[in-house]
This record gives C-alpha cells, sequence and structure tokens, in this order.
C-alpha cells in the first residue's frame, strides 16, 4: 500500500519487534512502519485520533479494548473474527470483520483506506459505542439483569 504508514503499538510480549523490523527491511517499508510499544494516556488518545483506521488482527482476542478505544474517536477497525469485539465492529458498522490471512486483511485495509464513507463508518462507531459503552449505559445493563433476577425467584 505506497503511501500508508504502519504504527505498530502495545505490550510485545513474545518479542516479535526485532524479527519484524528485520521484515520491514527486507519488504522495503521500513521507513513506513513505526513501533511504538506500549502507549497510555493522552499519547493513546493522540495516536487514536490521527489514525485512518485501527488494525486488530488475532486468533485469540478474548475482548480487544483497544478497539472500542478506537471506536469511541471515530477510528474505524478492522478486525478478524476471533477478536471478541468483533460483534461490537458488525453491530456498530464502524469497521470490517475479515478473515486472518494476510491476503484478505491487505485487501481490506486498502479497501477501508480508499472508502470514501471510511469517515461515516468512524461516526456509526462512535456513536455506537457512546450509546453502548458509557459507564451510565453498563449500569443500566446491570441494574435491569439485576432487576430480572430479582423476578426469576
Amino acid at each position: 500500500m505506497p503511501g500508508a504508514r504502519l504504527v505498530i503499538a502495545g505490550n510485545d510480549d513474545e518479542g516479535y519487534t526485532p524479527k519484524l523490523r528485520v521484515l520491514a527491511a527486507e519488504l522495503g517499508v521500513a521507513e513506513r512502519v513505526r513501533f511504538v510499544g506500549p502507549v497510555v494516556g493522552a499519547d493513546k488518545e493522540a495516536l487514536l485520533g490521527r489514525a485512518s483506521l485501527l488494525l486488530l488482527p488475532s486468533y485469540s482476542e478474548n475482548f480487544g479494548n483497544v478497539v472500542l478505544e478506537a471506536l469511541a474517536r471515530g477510528c474505524p477497525a478492522v478486525v478478524t473474527p476471533e477478536v471478541g469485539a468483533a460483534e461490537v465492529v458488525r453491530a456498530a458498522g464502524g469497521g470490517v470483520v475479515v478473515a486472518g490471512e494476510p491476503e484478505v486483511l491487505a485487501g481490506a485495509v486498502s479497501a477501508l483506506l480508499e472508502n470514501p464513507e471510511r469517515a461515516e463508518m468512524g461516526r456509526r462507531g462512535q456513536q455506537y459505542v457512546t450509546a453502548q459503552f458509557t459507564w451510565a449505559a453498563v449500569a443500566e445493563r446491570m441494574e435491569a439483569a439485576y432487576r430480572g433476577l430479582g423476578q426469576v425467584a
């Protein structure tokens, strides 16, 4: 994807960064790939605010809070079905859920970067997350669940 830049953020518990740096150099894209490590607080806000999209491919992500964080900032997401928040992306219309094969992921990212409705996807994601995942919305659902439990007995 000529012109695209990739920022890889987060913990590297498995120690992949050195291998990925070598791979980026071998592929001739090292100048367009940044490894920033863990990002928190205002730095995370700024990074997500500048991002064109969030990509979270995983074969075993229990939820993926970063997906909600991105959507809340109007940043559309590309995730694999194994990411727990994939259903949120689908329900919100705030991005796409695709298989984890490299060619499929690349196609989805490329298509989303070129999609003139990417900003609208971001807005839909933002509206959905704001309505469904604020403290008030979550507390309301919990209260309703507890009220429902009282009626079962």
